[in-house]
């Protein structure tokens, strides 16, 4: 003959799973603007920016205390490019 667990065991063993509770929503977080540049990176580096931070293919450039990011894609890769191009948008 089988003995069943009592009630109150029985929901202890089902109610002990982990409660998640929500976090409260944190403040809205502004937008960025990213201002496109026609010019290369090539160019601004001519024209007087210096590079403050670079990671990967993506370089941070300042002149003033202005600063631009740039992502270069080098010659080659996966669509055959035959010159290296870049990409740079203001932010301030």
């Amino acid at each position: 003959m089988r003995r069943s667990l009592p009630l109150t065991l029985s929901l202890m063993v089902f109610s002990a799973g982990p409660a998640f509770a929500q976090a409260p929503a944190g403040p809205p977080r502004p937008a960025t603007t990213w201002t496109p540049i026609e010019e290369p990176m090539s160019a601004l580096l001519n024209g007087g920016h210096r590079i403050v931070s670079a990671s990967g293919p993506s370089f941070t450039l300042e002149r003033g205390g202005k600063y631009v990011v740039c992502e270069v894609r080098p010659a080659g890769g996966m669509r055959g490019t035959a010159e290296t191009t870049s990409t740079c948008h203001r932010v301030n």
